[in-house]
Order: structure tokens, then sequence, then C-alpha cells
């Protein structure tokens, strides 16, 4: 039996990259070769063998990788290959197969190479083209900030306006008047929107006739003999600017529509227009000459028949930069129909003279039409809920070239020229015709266009069943005088159905799936970002695992979803935004579970690098078996943003969900990373936790993302509901305190940003700010609707000078600015980055002390407040004044809290979730908040920490307990037995080894709340008074009534029922906004300060036991609300309390006339009005 033949063994790809560099051979030189590998990103991918390094020279391209080696060149692949891996083929060495056969694979895979090099050539020239324009934006602002911002030494944080650094894109504002012909005063006069016109009878008629036209503004040869525009001849014609005008408003005269649209309109052809006895006598114009408040220099006007509509019901003007662009009319008809009527002029392609050749602005024009879409959109929405049903009109001069894609995207929109049962003189309807517009001839000769005869002015209707063009046909045409201008006008006359049912929204309608016209035309930018955000920024198993890229333009935990993402430039389309990615998101994950979790899991093995043409990136891909949810979502997503496809289209493989943890110049630089990580065990098998659909716009300043908005995949922003508590109990509070981590984390990565820039505004890289979370967040213990974010901005010294005294530098800084200035500086940014923000700076005091600076800020409605201390330290830690040490010792109280629990032997998670149940109990029983007089979150963990330090039977309970939620609730049902009789024993409470404060010891004298903490000795029982102290035990005596039995667990959701208030009477305090000025935030602060004063005086009246002050406020109406309760009430006691309330509001009466921002008033009201007052 014969053996097999053997194979001829095929030389390596090095061996053929040695040969080629160190050849003599004209033909097979490592310059004329191509070498052609897998990319695991792009595909098959392409280089020259003279710029190709192997891994051992630092390279990022594998030899397994290396797929085949051919001769330059583009045709005749299968004579330029030499070296096949895929068929064994080599042509240089001899080796391998000798039948010189290729592979058919690798011959298709060469041309796939070709194409993919220059796809990504051309991507690199665009992304070079929108890096140069964001280096110009950028240069822009500095220079506007060098401009407008005052740095002196003096006053380094002097900022004239914040509106004068960051611009915004297409902004609509609403214009306040319209105008109409009186003939007795024989002028125009203006009219407030809303309000009918000169008709007194409703509008019968079932056709309205529908006008637009471009009247061309004037281009005229100056002295130079340079083109210019101006308002006087065109180019030179004989007949003039006045006569052509005065030809277009006769045919505009005989054409009789009910609404006509004009681009181009100087304010000399608004003021021929106002003087024709036709526009005087039937029509409303948007703008007049002597207000001309929304017109340019040439700019859209719209006329509307007094006749044809019973009223105006609003005019919304877009302006991008200095220039007005369009107007959007809403003009109402009998039966609930408004017509939404845009009147757009969308940028035309402007001829480069160098360069011979029209410069494409198909993007600007897709931008701003999707900005009027937008607003037609909102209207839409509002005109809803008036129960109004919403026609829209899309007409004017669109500018349209042969490149553009589809104007408006199909389902949503007709074009009425188009539909079949429109009647037209002109199949082809060209508006732009120079083979039959002399006008249009000369101004395409002069550069203005280089297209055929096109159709550039049109009307577009939204699809709906009530309105159908009939008839259409073109203006400006007739053979028996010159065309007026350069465009020929459009007009449709319309039938409309008036006795059709309403039928549903037209551009947006949240019970159909991805039905959101603004979302489909919204034009993708770079500088916009759709991301998945987790509610950790670390492995719950090591810390030190970050899941993000600190270098990255979005240092956060993320997975990329859409970049880029629509335009988020302007306010109008971050709200649409939001609403179009909530609806995506209640479609795709929606659950009514509050104790839902969507997770991901991940291990080492999700570890992998993605290579690039000179990097790699070290990535986490989470496991395919359960991520079918975030599948879902982002199709979702897809669906709903249709242009949105950079994501997909710039891998071979589409999109892959995954979080960028590094980029690393070559793979073995990524690869050494990985293997550091997989050998350090940091990321053994976790579930990562998502938090929500987080929406981010880069800023110019430093190129990086900030979050606009975040759209929680389960909304737990409110308190936890009656219905929630089993839920809640069994889970410990867990699930909502991960949401709470999560929203907190955006939050302070936002705070990091802004004092990072203000940091380096004022320093440079002399020194570095950190965000470190204090309170209930640094405990573990925040819920959504009840816990703030409180944190640390620490500024500490990176550099020293040249004598090495870094503490110079500490100096220098506080005589250089205040905390308040720098807090000012941070405030001003966060104001510019959040257009929606509640942001201001309050004062407080550490124990009498010097004043201590405080931002307060609300990004966005979804996501927490946030209090912001300042703390400036030395090289060694230490703080700068006795403001910056407080904050830095309440960062160390929490430690100090856990600490104690620990060395008590109960464990951190149990601790933390039994803290959480005692917070959701005082919450609802309504003795929560130390503004109200109650304890805070660290008052509670503070008096828990205590009880288990100084009792030891708990132990018994918990220790057989392995779940931590299961004995969390042990804890707090051992808290709620012991806490009080403990307390009462005592009275001062303090872990063993804190400081004795002061004003801990006053209050302990005043029978108040006496906690102290145990680091910087601040005494949390400060603003509590001897009713709210009474208060606070009684509800604690009725929960240890409620837990007497022995297992008490069962009773523990009865425990938390919410308070109901049974006092007879009740005060109630009203704090009123009297300028328009005061925030509100600073009216509920000022509130609470008079309701515990008014409290205080109380007690001098009326016993503290009969007295029961309800925690927090309500707002209703432009007011804030307080309520105390009076119990026990008898004659004598109503008495009293008559007489107290009569004496305090002309107190207060006396204060609001010395011209204070707020009015206060003291009422007495039943409890029947209470409940109506507090529900409603």
């Amino acid at each position: 039996m014969s053996s097999p033949e053997r194979k001829v063994k095929l030389r390596t790809a090095s061996d053929v990259i040695a040969r080629l560099k160190w050849s003599f051979d004209d033909l097979y030189t490592a310059q004329n070769s191509i070498v052609g590998y897998d990319c695991r990103i792009h595909g098959p991918m392409e280089k020259c063998v003279d710029d190709f390094a192997g891994i051992d020279e630092g390279g990022d391209i594998p030899e397994h990788r290396i797929q085949y080696f051919r001769l330059k060149g583009e045709r005749n692949f299968e004579n330029l290959i030499f070296w096949d891996r895929l068929a064994r083929v080599d042509r240089l060495f001899g080796s391998g197969n000798q039948d010189d056969a290729l592979s058919s694979i690798t011959v298709s895979n060469v041309s796939k190479a070709i194409a993919t090099m220059k796809r990504i050539a051309e991507e690199n020239a665009i992304r070079a083209q929108e890096k140069a324009k964001r280096r110009a934006r950028q240069q822009a602002r500095k220079a506007a900030i060098a401009k407008y911002v005052e740095m002196k030494p003096s006053n380094p944080l002097r900022v004239e306006s914040k509106k004068l650094i960051g611009g915004e894109r297409h902004v609509w504002e609403e214009l306040s008047r319209f105008f109409v012909y009186d003939a007795e005063t024989s002028d125009w006069t203006g009219m407030q929107a809303l309000s009918r016109s000169k008709s007194s009878s409703e509008p019968s008629c079932e056709k309205i006739k529908l006008v637009t036209w471009n009247v061309l503004f004037d281009l005229q040869i100056n002295e130079k003999h340079e083109l210019v525009q101006g308002d006087d001849a065109l180019l030179g014609d004989e007949d003039g600017t006045f006569l052509r005008w005065q030809k277009l408003l006769e045919i505009l005269s005989r054409e009789n529509a009910d609404v006509v649209t004009l681009q181009e309109v100087t304010p000399r052809f608004l003021e021929q227009l106002q003087s024709c006895k036709w526009v005087k006598d039937h029509y409303c114009i948007s703008a007049c000459s002597k207000h001309p408040r929304g017109i340019d220099v040439y700019g859209n006007l719209m006329l509307w028949k007094y006749n044809s509509f019973s009223s105006c019901e609003g005019l919304h003007l877009c302006r991008d930069g200095n220039r007005n662009r369009a107007i959007i009319l809403s003009l109402s008809r009998v039966g609930g129909l408004v017509f939404n009527i845009a009147n757009v002029h969308l940028p035309a392609d402007q001829y480069d003279d160098v360069a011979g050749e029209s410069r494409d602005r198909s993007q600007s024009r897709q931008r701003e039409l999707s900005a009027v879409v937008g607003k037609l959109q909102t209207l839409e929405q509002i005109q809803q809920k008036k129960k109004q049903h919403a026609i829209p009109f899309l007409i004017g001069d669109f500018n349209n070239g042969p490149s553009d894609p589809e104007l408006l995207q199909a389902g949503f929109w007709f074009d009425a020229w188009l539909h079949p049962s429109n009647v037209k003189e002109d199949d082809d309807g060209f508006t732009f015709d120079w083979k039959k517009n002399s006008r249009a001839d000369k101004t395409r000769r002069h550069g203005h266009s280089e297209h055929g005869p096109r159709r550039i002015d049109r009307l577009f209707l939204g699809i709906q069943p009530i309105v159908t063009p009939v008839q259409s046909h073109l203006l400006g045409g007739s053979s028996e005088y010159k065309p007026p201008s350069d465009h020929f006008g459009v007009s449709t006359t319309v039938h409309i159905q008036v006795d059709s049912i309403i039928p549903e929204p037209i551009l947006y309608n949240p019970s159909k799936p991805s039905h959101n016209a603004w979302a489909t035309s919204g034009v993708r930018t770079t500088d916009s970002l759709l991301a998945l955000v987790f509610e950790s920024q670390e492995m719950a198993n090591n810390p030190e695992a970050k899941l993000h890229d600190p270098e990255s333009t979005l240092p956060l935990a993320h997975i990329t979803l859409l970049h880029g993402f629509v335009d988020l430039s302007n306010i109008e389309a971050q709200q649409l935004a939001i609403q179009s990615v909530q609806d995506a998101v209640q479609q795709a994950v929606y659950t009514d579970d509050p104790s839902k979790q969507w997770k991901l899991e991940v291990d080492d093995q999700s570890l992998t690098i993605f290579e690039h043409r000179e990097s790699a990136s070290l990535v986490c891909v989470p496991q395919k078996s359960n991520d079918s949810w975030l599948s879902r979502l982002y199709h979702t997503l897809r669906a709903t943003f249709t242009l949105c496809d950079e994501q997909e289209s710039r891998f071979a493989s589409g999109w892959t969900a995954h979080l960028s943890l590094g980029k690393f110049a070559s793979t073995s630089d990524a690869r050494t990373k990985l293997d550091s990580l997989i050998s350090s065990g940091a990321w053994k098998s976790a579930d990562l936790t998502c938090f929500g659909v987080g929406l981010f716009r880069r800023d110019v300043s430093d190129g990086k993302f900030y979050n606009v908005a975040t759209v929680p995949l389960v909304d737990r922003r409110d308190v936890v509901g009656v219905d929630q508590t089993s839920a809640f109990l069994q889970d410990a509070g867990v699930a909502w305190f991960e949401s709470m981590k999560g929203a907190s984390s955006i939050v302070l990565y936002e705070l990091q940003r802004a004092c990072q820039y203000a940091t380096n505004s004022l320093w440079g890289n002399r020194f570095n700010s950190r965000i470190l979370p204090y309170g209930s967040q640094a405990l573990g213990v925040s819920l959504p609707g009840i816990s703030d974010v409180d944190a640390v901005v620490v500024l500490e010294p990176l550099a020293a000078l040249p004598n090495g005294n870094t503490e110079v530098l500490v100096g220098a800084s506080q005589t250089m600015f205040s905390g308040s200035e720098f807090l000012h500086l941070v405030a001003s940014h966060l104001g510019y980055l959040h257009k929606f923000g509640k942001i201001r700076i309050r004062v407080s005091s550490v124990g009498g002390g010097p004043a201590l600076y405080i931002l307060t800020v609300k990004l966005a409605p979804n996501l927490p407040s946030a209090d912001l201390l300042l703390a400036r330290v030395d090289k060694n830690g230490v703080g700068a004044d006795i403001g910056s040490q407080h904050a830095l010792d309440s960062i160390e109280d929490a430690r100090a809290i856990l600490s104690s629990v620990q060395i008590q032997g109960l464990d951190e998670a149990s601790f933390q979730g039994a803290v959480r149940i005692i917070k959701l109990w005082a919450h609802r029983r309504s003795i929560y908040g130390s503004s109200s007089g109650y304890l805070g979150g660290g008052g509670w963990a503070m008096l828990l920490a205590w009880v288990l330090e100084n009792k030891a039977d708990w132990k018994d309970m918990v220790s057989h307990h392995t779940d931590s939620r299961k004995a969390a609730r042990q804890v707090a049902v051992y808290f709620f037995r012991n806490a009080l009789t403990l307390w009462a024993d005592s009275r001062f409470v303090a872990l063993s080894g804190s400081s004795c404060n002061a004003a801990a010891v006053v209050e302990e004298e005043r029978h108040n709340m006496a906690i102290t903490l145990p680091r910087s000795g601040g005494s949390l029982g400060r603003s509590s008074t001897k009713s709210t102290t009474h208060q606070t035990w009684q509800e604690l005596r009725r929960a240890t009534q409620l837990l007497k039995e022995s297992d008490g667990e069962s009773n523990l959701e009865a425990c938390l029922l919410p308070y109901v208030e049974e006092s007879a009477d009740i005060l109630l305090i009203e704090v009123e906004f009297a300028s328009a000025g005061i925030k509100p935030a600073e009216v509920k602060a000022r509130g609470a300060t008079l309701a515990l004063s008014i409290l205080v005086e109380l007690e001098r009246v009326l016993s503290a036991d009969q007295i029961r002050p309800n925690a927090g406020a309500v707002r209703r109406n432009g007011s804030f609300w307080y309520f105390i309760g009076i119990q026990n009430m008898d004659k004598t006691t109503g008495q009293l309390l008559s007489e107290f309330v009569s004496t305090r509001n002309e107190l207060l009466k006396q204060e609001s006339s010395l011209g204070d921002d707020v009015v206060s008033r003291l009422e007495r009201i039943s409890r029947e009005e209470y409940h109506i007052r507090s529900s409603n």
C-alpha cells in the first residue's frame, strides 16, 4: 500500500516579508508589494509591506491574520497575487501547492479590501473636516471668552454673560403680534396672537388656496464691477426693482389666495406690499415696516385673509445665529381644526469662485428642516391637549439639489404637486427654470445654480384624509411680460372635508411604535451621543476595576448606542429627543415592577481587544446569552432615529455592545493590560446593573461629552409607593438604592467636569479637583425622592513651585479667590451646559464660624438634587481653613459610622438595608428632614449605629442569616423595639471615641435631639425643637407597639404605613412668590426657615405634645405650604391659637411691606380642608 502524498510546506508570511524587505529584485520589493490581512472590525484590509510591522516590532497585526501578498495595482488581481494562504500558493519561493490556482475567496477579498480602504479614507477626510470645524468653533468661543470675560487678579471670576460663550442653533421664539390695517387711523396696527381677525363671522368655505413665491432679493453690479446683493436693479436691468415688484404684486392680487408665503422679502418690498389696497382690505401680515421684528434684510413673510380663518393661534420664528429663518403660522377653523403652516427658505448650495464649483449644503438644509418639523410636532402636541386637531403644512423654497436625499420621510408627508387628485397645468412644475425664465438664466450664469431646471418651491402636507390638494399651477410665467422673479410662484388649492371625523395625530403618536416625524428626520452629528449608562462605575467585587476609560471623551461607564446622534444644540431639540428616547425605552423594556433590574453579565472572558489601523482598544463585551433585551432596546432606538446609522455602517459586523476600558498605541500594549486584569482576578463573573439611556452632547471647550438628560430604564425617581412596600422590604431597598446610585453617578460626573473646568480656567494644571460624596450617598443608604446627593470638591495642588513649596500655591489661591467665587464659576459653567438645570448658591455656617458656601443643583427632573461643598487642602491633605476641614471631616463621618458597625460584627450590607427601611418609615410617618426640625438620613444612620454599639443581644437575631436582606429586616425590627428605651435613658447620642460637640450639649439641655457626628462633631439635631423631638419619640412608640410579637417582621409592612393627619385644627403657613426674579428653591428654603421659627414661637404658647409638625412642603400655584397639626384642642387652646395667628400675621404683613421678595401668611384650617388642599 502506497503512502499518501505529503503536502509541500508553505513558506510563512514572515519569510515573505523578510524576502521582500531585503530583495534586490526590481519587481518583488517591499515598496511595490501589498500585504492583505483580516481586520476584526473592518474585515479585509491592506497596507504596503514597507509600512508593515510585526508583533515583535511593536505592530498590531498577528501573522495568522495575514491572508495574501500581491503587487500594487487595481485590476487583474489573479496575476498580481503571489502568495495565497487559503489556496497554499507561493509564486515567490515556489513552496506550497504546485497547481498555482488561487482561491476565489482571496481574489474577492482584494476587491473588498480596496473598497474598504477607500471608504475609510473618505471617512477620515470627513472627520478631519468636522475636527477642523470644531477647532474653528472652539477658537471662536475662546475669542468670545477673551472679549467678554474679564480675568483680573483682583476679581478673576467676573463673567459678563454665559449667553455670549455658547450659542444655540435654530432657536424658536414666539412673536407676540401680527398686523392688520386700521382704516380709521390709516395705519397698520398690531394685534395679539390668539385673537380673532377682523371678521366677526365664522368661515364656511370648504376650500383654501395657498401661494408660495420667492420674490428675489436683487443682485447688482457695484462701482467696482463686482456682483453684490442690493435693492435697486437686477443685474443692471432697465425695468428696475419697483416695477418688477409691482407686476409680482398684481399677480398675487389676481390670485386672491387665502394664505401667501413669501421668501427673500426686503424692508422695501414690505413697504410696497403694505401700500397695496387689496392687502389693506383683506389680509393680516406677519411683519410690518414700522415694526420690523421678524423681517431680516431678506427674510420670510406670511399673509392670510381675515375671513378664511377663525383666529390666529400664534406665530413662531426660527433664528439661526443672527438670521431669521422659518416662520410657522397657526390658523384655526371651525370644529377645532388648526393649520400649522411653516414658511421655509432652506440654504442654497454656495458657488465657490476659486474652486469653480458649488459647495453642497444638503446637510444644512436637512438640519434646518428637522428643526421646523420638530416645532410643528411640538405645536401638534400642545394643540392635541386643547382638543384641537392640527394639520401641518411645509411650504416655501427648499433649494433642494439633485444630490439631496428625500426631503421628508415617507409615512408622514406627501408632496401636493404629485398627489393623484391634484389637477396641474404643468406636469414638471419646475419653479427654477432657466430655459423659460430669463431672470433665472441670469442668476444661473452668475454662479447661483449649476443644475438644470428644478422644482425647488414646494408644498408638503401631513398625511391625513381631511385636506386634499385639488388644483395647482405656476405663477409669473406668462408670455405677456418678463417674469418678475427668478422663481415661478406656486399656487395650490386644497379641499377641506369639514364634516370628517378627526383622525389621530399626524406627526407624533406615542401609541404607534416609531411614529415620530421629528426623530425620523433628525440629522446625525458626531457632537451628540446616545449611550446606556450603568448604576456603578466599577466592578462590585473590586472597586479598582473601573468600567470606563478615564481618558475618553465620555469618561463614564457606558455602552454607546447611537453615535452620531441627532443634533441637541437647542432646548427644543433636547425636549423632543428626550421624549423620543422615553417612548423607545417604554416600548422595548417597560415593566411596572419597580424592583426590576436590567443586568448584563460579564467576566474575564468578556475582555477583548478591538484593533484599529494605528491603535487598539481594550473593551468589555457582555455575554450574548443575556443581552436580548439590550438588542431589543438598540433596534427600537434605531427604528426611531432612522438616520442615525453610523455605529452600524462603520463596522463590518454591525453594532457590537461593548464598554471601552482604554485606548492603547498598539495591540501588544492592550494585550499586556488585558493579561494584567485577568491575572489580578479583578474581572470575575459579575452582573452590571444598567441605569438608563443617557443623551450626551459635546462641549467645544474640552471636546468631551456632557449629560443633557438620562431616561431611566425603570423610573424610581419618586418615593416608594405604598403598593411597593412589600417589594421594598424583600429587597431591603437595594434596587432603589442602585437606581439612585446610577442617577447620582451622572450628577457627580457633571459636577466633576464643571469643577475641573473652573480649576483649569484659574490655575491650569497646577491644581486638581476631586469630587467625593458624603452623607447618605457615602453610607450607601440613599433613596429616590428622599435623598439628595451630598459631595465635596477637594482642591489639591499637583505641582510645586521651583522651591518645592506647594503651600505657596494654596496660599496664593486663598488670596486670589473665595469659595463663593469658585462655586459661582462652577455654577456658571453648569448653567451653560444644562439649560434645564436649577442652580443656586446658598450660605450656611459651621458652629457659628465663618460662612460656608454650598452649591445646590438640580440638573434634570429625573436626576436627584446635589449639594456641593468646597475643601481646599495642602499637599498633606489638611484643610486650608475651618470650612475646608469641616467638609473633609464630613467625608470621614460616613467611614467612621460604617467602621463602627463592622467592629460590632454586622456586615455593611445588612446595616445599609436596615437604614433604608428606617428612612422610608420616617419619611412616610412625616418625621424626616432636618429642614423640618427632624432627623435626616445621617441622623437615623447614626442612631442605628449607636443602638448597635450599646446593645449586644441583636447579634443572636442576625448571626444565623446569610442573606443580608433578611438580616437587614431583622436589624430594623430590633431598632424599632429598642431605640426609644435606650435613647430616653441616655438622651445624648455619640459613638465611642467621638468628640463632644457644644451644640449637641445645648440641644440636650433644651430636651431636643442631641446626636453628634463622630469626626466633624456636627450636631444632627441642631434644627430640632421640643415638638419635633416629642413626635419622633411618639412614632418610635407606635412602631414598638406594632412590633411586639416575637417575629416582628410580619408587622413591618404595617409599621411603614403613611401618616394620616388626625389633628382637629391645622396651621397653614403659606409662602408666596412676590417677585418673578426669585427662584422657587430660594422661596422653599426661606419658607422652611420661617416654618421652624413659627414652630418655636408656637411652643411658647402651647405644650410640645399638642403640636404635630408635618415634615416637608407642598407646592401649589406659585407658593409653598407648610402644615402644623394642633392636637388635644379645647376652648382655651383655641383662643390661644387664634391670638397667635392674628399676632403673627401682623408681623408677617409688616415684613412684606418692607419690600420682601416673598409674601407669607398664617391661616388656621380644619382637618377636612387640610385633606382637600394637600391632595389637590
